[in-house]
């Protein structure tokens, strides 16, 4: 299994998390060929080698035709304090990136991203996700950012991320609605129940961009055993008396000889909820897994009195357990949750793009002890099925038997 690990021993940006990757090994042609399906213009990549304290590091940034007043004290670059640009609610960001026609995972991480900023801002200005106006992070280069890194990972095949613990720094520092102690509010709420260290020196480490994309894809639970492969080093804008780079490392985890299967540590979060809208379930269950749960699930339960109520359930890394257990009590109606440590066997998988007679669809393939078994992913299926105007049913038929000679052959 292919994985990546941030070090973020500087913070980390958006441009600093793209400018990683791409020096990992991504090329950025392939990247700024996939980006150009945007429909966003006037925008271009600013790409230059730079040494920070003697760290050779690779500076790539989004230069947008138009967008003035970037923040000299924001040392990450650019998440801060643009001028004179639209401002747009995430409905709108969130047609920008579909528009593009990403492939799924891609799509799914970057609107994930977007949506933990809104309900970190929302969090701030006392207001709802779908009310929130983006400033900064809803400008062209943010969007670059953000589905830069949602396309970089998937073109890296990289399919799980670790993430260091993030620094914080102190001061102010100059944002839209002014000046703003750093971190920022968006960004302290980004890293509401995730590991962070303070740095006393007066800079903003970690930017809203940053902490969003990270705390989205990445667990924060130390870094594996792990075979490198590739390093990459992305630079911020200003001068630390330290490295002002952010360090990616990629590399393989591999099963145990002889195994298909590995344990892993996990907690399980519950509660009782009786006196919920159905209605709000579905929603509730979205920001669980966006605070990192692993899986959720619902299960019926008769309660005191004979009411009929939910077993709310997740299952979350012990890193996650906090903004899990916050997501509960902030989205259902719910008075408190319980958790126990528990340990679950997972078998080793990957996932593929295979090229079947109806099109590309994505695969999973899981590695058990009686050998490979293969999954198609029902979205593909199911967006064949509408394109082509074919029973859902036939469609998962054929894919289903066009995988499995592609597998006899391999």
């Amino acid at each position: 299994m292919k994985i990546a690990y941030f070090d973020c021993f500087a913070g980390a940006s958006g441009n600093m998390i793209l400018g990683s990757l791409v020096d990992a090994g991504l090329p950025l042609d392939r990247l700024r060929t996939e980006l150009a399906r945007l429909p966003v213009s006037g925008w271009q990549f600013e790409e230059r080698r730079v040494t920070k304290r003697g760290l050779a590091a690779l500076y790539l940034d989004v230069d947008v035709a138009g967008e003035d007043g970037r923040s000299g004290s924001s040392p990450q670059a650019h998440d801060h304090h643009h001028e004179g640009t639209a401002h747009r609610k995430l409905a709108d960001v969130l047609a920008i990136l579909r528009a593009a026609r990403f492939s799924k995972p891609v799509e799914e991480m970057a609107e994930g991203i977007y949506r933990r900023l809104a309900v970190a801002e929302a969090a701030v200005h006392d207001t709802t996700p779908d009310d929130v106006t983006f400033h900064e992070v809803g400008q062209v280069d943010a969007i670059i950012d953000i589905a830069g890194a949602a396309l970089a990972i998937d073109l890296l095949g990289i399919e799980r991320i670790y993430c260091s613990a993030l620094p914080c720094g102190r001061g102010r520092i100059r944002s839209a609605h002014g000046e703003m102690p750093s971190p920022a509010p968006a960004t302290m709420e980004l890293l509401r129940g995730y590991p962070t260290f303070t740095i006393d020196v007066a800079e903003e480490f970690v930017t809203p961009t940053g902490a969003a994309i990270l705390t989205h894809i990445a667990s924060f639970a130390p870094r594996p055993p792990m075979i490198v492969q590739q390093i990459g080093y992305g630079s911020g804008s200003s001068n630390f008396p330290f490295p002002n780079v952010l360090r990616v490392i990629v590399g393989e985890v591999r099963a145990s000889e002889g195994s298909a299967a590995s344990e892993s540590d996990v907690v399980q979060i519950e509660t009782n909820i009786d006196d919920m809208d159905p209605r709000l379930y579905e929603h509730a269950v979205e920001r669980i897994f966006l605070a990192g749960a692993l899986d959720v699930w619902t299960q019926a339960a008769g309660m005191k009195k004979g009411r009929p109520g939910v077993i709310l359930c997740a299952l979350a890394p012990a890193e996650r357990v906090s903004a899990v257990e916050l997501a509960m009590l902030a989205e259902t109606t719910t008075i408190g949750v319980r958790s126990w440590p528990v340990r679950r066997m997972v078998l080793e998988r990957s996932s593929v793009t295979v090229e079947t007679s109806l099109g590309p669809v994505r695969v999973k393939i899981v590695e058990a002890p009686s050998g490979k078994r293969a999954r198609a992913e029902y979205e593909d299926c199911r967006g064949i099925a509408a394109r082509t105007g074919m029973p859902l049913t036939d469609v998962m038929r054929r894919v289903e038997r066009d995988i499995a000679e592609r597998l006899e052959r391999s």
